[in-house]
């Protein structure tokens, strides 16, 4: 046995850990490595001891080797010598340790015939030899991938602190989760933009540099991007086609399945028609199918069951992944969180005021913060504000809109009279083809087709629009999604020469019409956010600068087309389909005579915000001078005030700031104190913070609003209903009211004040789906003896129970009790209940229509009815008995009544099992003289 001083770790430490099993096993092993390797090289014994460690599945001791091996290549390297080269180094300054290990790998690939040496590749080994074929490609890729954070402009760090908070959601890059073995699918998935390709790149680089915790021996790099061009070809020809000297490995390399990792990166750009995916499924490495066939015999596990799979994607290809992948694990993406964006505007800016000024500027537009997520929009917004602070210029108005930021970036990074309308209008023409092919690369056989060479987008490659593509060679990407729907709008929006599409470059992606329309849309949503760049150039300023710098002009059409536009609740075909779409729209264009124009056709809207909604709506809403009724429902998660402990950093982020918000939200609740033709007003399915509800309220309760009928359904937190019902108290002109969905108690004491007000003027109240106590309906049923407005109460699916419908019963016994109708739909109502019922139908003066629907008050409960309705005195026109388990004997009773005078004129049965013979009884009724009903 070799002592462990010649070696380049401790032996003796390491077999001390080892039971007397364990080491008779590795003496064993290890004479029958020195047979095949003749002992004699002090590196081979090394690697050898490494492999019998391996062998035994003792992978600590074989790590732990491999960490002391790499420390003495270190310190032998900074004595200039390297371990076991034997070459002569002149003096050089100290290195970092990267460089250190750049430079022995340099050296291990420049001398590959020198023998006996140990070269440290990250934490991998070329071992004893000139380096094998698969450390080669770690060294490839780990080049390669390096190169990643240098992919877009600006600094990186953020970006790494981002790519090292996700790798933590990946189990195979997470330390507390168990290496396996396992067949993962993981998929990343977010909008354009937020660092899905970085964080599967920089996976790769940590296989390469051999970081990961599960331990692949094979990983494999699939970008659709590229993929989706390759015609047919077979399994194996796609994942090695890069990697020539792995061709005769290939069918070892896949027999090791649960060894390898594919990461797939840009699933929804393959291009696969619906369906295609799992149209024909293949698990033949060496049969020819068309690339989507074969990516999806993978996600589908029929193709290498046992390998792991890393996907990332944006969200509209979910639905196929979904179909697809056996149990993925799902990460989402969410790109810089506000720590993250606050702490690259410091380093960007320098001064921290300026980079602090900046950040709430950004941090004022919810929509713009929101796309700040991504690195490279961040960059852009530091950027322009950054340069207009330096040039004096007031950098308030560059925030307002998406395409007012866009304009100044692009207008910044060229001279004024630059006179590049050419230019510009070619890559306008090209983000627009690429936008309608959803794809944003540019090609260069794309390129040559159209004429267009590198030097003419070099000065666009210069300004940071354009970048070399990270993945396809030869092929170029927009900075970000955003960035090339805004260029595709300004292709729309540009002054057209006469000329111009002659050669029949322009007539696949068509005219404005096409680009607004909603079927268009709907096929491809990446010109959703085009449409509002579009709308957003029509301002006349930001006209004038983009004639300024590059000498074209926009269309004088353009607002005509935006007028033509048609409006979704007209009923009409809408090109805008979705009216917040619309509002979005509107707000980008910061022109008030376009928006008066459009919004004055409203007579009705409904509007579901979020805090980037509340902005555009508050800038048009005030301007539907003809406004009748408003829907509103504010969405709980983007919200102020809305934190749980459950919440993720980011849906925290969302939530926990208000402040920005509440002027906008202020100027659209103004509308209902300016505008006295607004009389309807619900609010559904809403979170509401006390800021916004305390906004509200003062703007309901105002003398100069007409509100009069009001819905608040499903509204939390706790006391949301109890401020908007104090809000009401008094009020004269509300006269319906309709409270749903509340299980608070305080919300019964609120509403019962307003009911006593004596200037309450309500003719309608809706209590439906609460819940409360016995003691909560005595309350409400004192009030509504003290009430003498009311004429309709809709207690529509509460539980009253035996006590609480006494209560009621009472109630409306009350000589001053003046209701009308009463709705007592799904109260859990019995045989019982109907007995007092009766009694009330005989002492009532004023109760003409009342609903017992889907109560289970069968053939009895109806006999007791019957018995209330033979009196004289019982004023009730119309009885609502649906779905309440009534059988022909129960028509029996009916029959009879109705055979007699009686008020009754209308009838609902509807729902009950009353067979023929109970629609005998009732058509014997029905001849009769007396018979007074009208509808049945």
């Amino acid at each position: 046995m070799v002592s462990s001083a010649q070696m380049g770790f401790n032996l003796q430490a390491l077999l001390e850990q080892l039971s007397q099993d364990e080491l008779s096993k590795f003496k064993y092993l290890i004479t029958t490595f020195s047979l095949a390797h003749e002992l004699q090289k002090i590196p081979h014994k090394e690697m050898a001891s490494l492999q019998v460690f391996e062998k035994m599945h003792r992978m600590d001791l074989s790590e732990r080797a491999k960490d002391e091996v790499r420390e003495a290549a270190l310190k032998s390297f900074n004595k200039r010598k390297p371990l076991s080269l034997g070459i002569t180094r002149k003096e050089r300054p100290p290195l970092d340790v990267d460089e250190m290990l750049e430079r022995l790998k340099t050296e291990a690939l420049a001398f590959p015939e020198t023998k006996g040496n140990v070269i440290c590749l990250g934490k991998d080994i070329f071992k004893g030899k000139k380096p094998d074929k698969d450390n080669r490609c770690r060294y490839i890729l780990k080049t390669k991938f390096r190169e990643m954070w240098k992919s877009w402009p600006g600094d990186s760090k953020e970006v790494q602190v981002m790519a090292e908070r996700y790798k933590m959601l990946i189990p195979f890059s997470n330390p507390r989760v168990l290496p396996g073995p396992f067949s993962y699918t993981v998929v990343l998935y977010g909008p354009a933009g937020l660092g899905k390709t970085t964080l599967a790149q920089k996976l790769m680089l940590d296989w390469a540099e051999d970081n990961l915790i599960h331990k692949f021996k094979y990983a494999f790099y699939l970008s659709c991007r590229e993929l989706s061009r390759l015609g047919p070809c077979s399994f194996a020809e796609l994942v090695f086609r890069d990697w020539p000297e792995l061709q005769d490995d290939i069918p070892h390399i896949l027999a090791q399945a649960r060894k390898i990792l594919f990461v797939i990166d840009g699933f929804d750009e393959l291009g696969a028609a619906p369906g295609a995916l799992i149209e024909d499924i293949c698990g033949d490495w060496e049969k020819k199918k068309p690339v989507p066939v074969l990516l999806g015999s993978l996600l589908n596990r029929v193709m290498l069951p046992k390998a792991a799979l890393l996907v990332t994607t944006r969200p509209r290809a979910l639905r196929d992944l979904r179909i697809l992948a056996e149990e993925p694990i799902y990460v989402r993406v969410e790109g810089f969180l506000e720590e993250d964006r606050r702490a690259y505007f410091l380093r960007h800016f320098g001064d921290e005021d300026q980079a602090m000024r900046a950040f709430e500027l950004m941090r004022s537009n919810a929509d713009l913060f929101q796309r700040g997520s991504a690195p490279a929009v961040c960059w852009i917004v530091c950027t322009t504000l950054k340069l207009q602070m330096e040039k004096g210029e007031d950098p308030v108005p560059t925030c307002l809109t998406r395409t007012g930021l866009f304009l100044r970036f692009l207008c910044s990074r060229f001279p004024q009279g630059a006179q590049l309308w050419g230019a510009l209008r070619t890559l306008s023409l090209l983000a627009a083809q690429g936008l309608w092919a959803q794809t944003s690369v540019l090609h260069r056989e794309d390129l040559e087709r159209l004429g267009v060479q590198e030097s003419d987008l070099r000065l666009f490659l210069d300004g940071d629009i354009l970048r070399h593509d990270r993945v396809s060679k030869g092929c170029y990407s927009f900075i970000h999604l955003s960035f090339q729907q805004f260029l595709t709008a300004l292709f729309y929006a540009l002054e057209k020469e006469e000329e111009e599409d002659r050669d029949g470059h322009t007539s696949d992606i068509g005219d404005v019409q096409k680009l607004l329309s909603g079927v268009e849309r709907l096929r491809n949503p990446d010109l959703i956010q085009a449409g509002y760049y579009f709308f957003g150039l029509a301002n006349e300023k930001r006209a004038k600068e983009l004639e300024a710098t590059f000498g074209c002009r926009m269309s004088p059409d353009i607002k005509q087309e935006l007028l033509r536009c048609d409006i979704s609740c007209k009923g009409g075909h809408s090109t805008v389909t979705d009216l917040q779409e619309l509002l979005g729209c509107l707000y980008e264009s910061q022109e008030e005579e376009l928006v008066k124009e459009v919004m004055a056709q409203f007579k009705e809207i409904s509007l579901h915000l979020n805090a980037v909604d509340v902005v555009p709506s508050s800038f048009c809403v005030k301007h539907c001078r003809n406004l009748q009724k408003m829907s509103l429902q504010v969405i709980k998660e983007n919200l102020p005030e809305n934190v749980t402990a459950s919440e993720s950093d980011a849906e925290v982020e969302r939530s926990q700031d208000d402040q920005h918000m509440l002027p906008f939200w202020t100027d659209l609740c103004s509308i209902f104190g300016s505008n006295k033709d607004l009389m309807g007003l619900a609010i559904n399915d809403s979170f509401l913070s006390a800021s916004l509800v305390r906004i509200l309220c003062e703007q309901i309760a105002s003398d100069t609003c007409h509100l009069q009928r009001v819905v608040f359904k499903n509204i939390s937190p706790a006391d949301a209903h109890r401020n908007l019902c104090l809000a009401l108290r008094g009020h004269k002109t509300v006269t319906y009211l309709t409270l749903q969905g509340n299980d608070q108690d305080d919300m019964f004491p609120a509403l019962c004040e307003v009911l006593r007000h004596p200037e309450c003027n309500l003719r309608y109240l809706g209590l439906v789906s609460c819940s409360a106590t016995t003691q909560q309906w005595a309350d409400l049923s004192l009030a509504l003896e003290v009430n003498q407005s009311l004429t309709c109460v809709n207690l529509s699916d509460n539980e009253l129970l035996d006590e609480g419908a006494k209560l009621l019963y009472t109630t409306l016994r009350h000589p001053k009790c003046f209701l009308q109708r009463l709705s007592l739909e799904n109260c859990h109502l019995t045989e019982a209940n109907c007995k007092d019922l009766a009694a009330v139908l005989v002492v009532s003066r004023e109760l003409t229509h009342l609903c017992l629907a889907k109560n289970p008050i069968g053939n009895t409960g109806v006999k007791f009815l019957c018995e209330g309705l033979r009196y004289p005195e019982c004023k009730l026109q119309t009885l609502v008995l649906w779905n309440c388990d009534i059988t022909s004997d129960g028509c029996c009773y009916l029959a009879k009544l109705l055979q007699e005078k009686s008020s009754l004129s209308c009838l609902d049965l509807g729902l009950n099992h009353i067979g023929v013979k109970g629609m005998k009884f009732l058509c014997e009724a029905l001849r009769k003289p007396l018979c007074n009903l009208r509808c049945l």
